[in-house]
């Protein structure tokens, strides 16, 4: 039987819930942010350049590595790179898929795939690549996005695809493409994390029913991924509409037993390091509910 949206969305995983049960209720209070006004799409995907944007924080093996947390600088990703040819630093324990196979959040191989199918015109010719676990907001959206703008405007860009992995890459990932989308530049932002994307409303959200870490699909299941962009990339193309999340089919497995592994993957780091990285958050970086007007596109970007 098939799933409805209202059942998806009523099943889905809760990184709030599993945060408050660890203890970390203060980490995990959303912000309640208004929709963000689309950014005009007016190509047809099959002639449209794709941009990709990822916070897993990959790099060429020559580039610099990224710091762990509240790193705020990017990498410029050459997508004439194989995955296999990169290295990635983000330390989250829901690394392992992306260990298996980058694509399930960097997903370069599968995009150049549907640039040979004519499913997109063009992919841009480099990736924004960052770590995304900050929380140092304000100068995310001061400094930092309209750089990362400025990179899809030079390539000639119409359409970022947009791709986080850990939970606080969600909230980045969504602050960035709220604030590329305010630069007139159509964003489509993928999220495992639903309650994300109603906390942040970025423009053509898109959620895909999957474990923390694979937003993209199953690790080395290339038909799956080339299915999950496919139908990610044709919510860009539709009709415009009243905000709303738009749900994907694809089902990860029969059950939902892959929500009991991402909470053992999180409680085989102890609580002492989730503390100290949560600590470490709280402590360098800044809240964002009660924050919202403040930093809501006013950034000048």
């Amino acid at each position: 039987m098939a799933v409805t949206s209202m059942e998806r969305c009523v099943m889905a995983f809760s990184y709030v819930n599993m945060m408050r049960g660890f203890g970390f209720a203060e980490f995990a209070e959303l912000p309640d942010f208004k929709p963000v006004s689309p950014a005009p799409f007016t190509k047809p995907l099959s002639a449209a350049k794709v941009g990709l944007f990822s916070t897993v924080g990959a790099h060429l093996p020559t580039q610099r590595p990224f710091v762990p947390i509240n790193d705020l600088t990017f990498r410029m990703v050459p997508l004439d790179v194989p995955v296999a040819d990169l290295e990635f630093d983000h330390p989250s324990p829901i690394r392992q898929f992306a260990l298996e196979d980058l694509n399930v959040v960097f997903p370069r191989d599968r995009l150049v795939e549907l640039q040979q199918e004519g499913v997109l015109g063009e992919l841009a010719s480099a990736a924004v690549s960052m770590l995304g676990s900050i929380t140092k907001y304000t100068q995310l959206v001061e400094k930092t996005a309209p750089l990362i703008a400025e990179t899809y405007l030079e390539q000639g860009v119409d359409l970022v695809l947009m791709v986080p992995f850990c939970p606080a890459c969600h909230r980045a990932t969504h602050m960035i493409s709220r604030a590329v989308e305010a630069r007139g530049i159509p964003c489509v932002t993928m999220t495992a994390l639903r309650e994300m994307a109603e906390a942040f409303r970025p423009a053509r959200p898109v959620f895909a029913d999957f474990p923390l870490g694979a937003t993209v699909g199953r690790p080395n299941d290339a038909e799956m991924q080339r299915s999950v962009l496919r139908a990610t990339l044709d919510v860009a193309a539709t009709d415009p509409r009243p905000w709303h999340i738009t749900d994907l089919p694809q089902v990860w497995a029969p059950d939902r037993s892959w929500e009991d592994d991402v909470r053992k993957l999180y409680e085989s780091e102890g609580k002492d390091v989730h503390r100290a990285r949560v600590t470490s958050h709280i402590r360098d970086g800044e809240g964002l509910a009660g924050r919202e007007d403040q930093l809501d596109l006013s950034c000048g970007c």
